[in-house]
């Protein structure tokens, strides 16, 4: 984070930069991503003073739910952005999220 930098222009720039990288991940052909997956919802949510990033999608045959707080920040904004991003690929793609989970259901992340 800049040393000037405001939680509005933080959070801007993270809303860009992360909805671009989530997006690539469903991205037909990508090698590191969720291919053949569709990104539902991707969203900033205030919580008081906090905001958190939501993103919410399918990915072989189950609904996934992932949160994270991103304000305040507690990296440098594009490590954050980064961070964020491959925690809930990896998470999807090494199945850390309850087994029982059926196609009816949203697991969370």
């Amino acid at each position: 984070m800049e040393a000037e930098e405001t939680r509005d222009a933080y959070v801007q720039r993270f809303r860009v930069l992360a909805h671009g990288e989530i997006a690539g991940l469903f991205v037909p052909g990508s090698v590191a991503g969720l291919t053949g997956g569709h990104l539902e919802r991707f969203a900033l949510v205030e919580k008081g003073e906090e905001v958190h990033a939501e993103t919410a999608f399918s990915y072989g045959g189950l609904r996934f739910h992932y949160v994270r707080r991103i304000w305040p920040p507690d990296f440098p904004l594009e490590i954050k952005v980064s961070l964020y991003v491959e925690h809930l690929r990896e998470r999807v793609l090494t199945r850390r999220y309850t087994a029982g989970a059926d196609g009816g259901t949203t697991v969370d992340l």
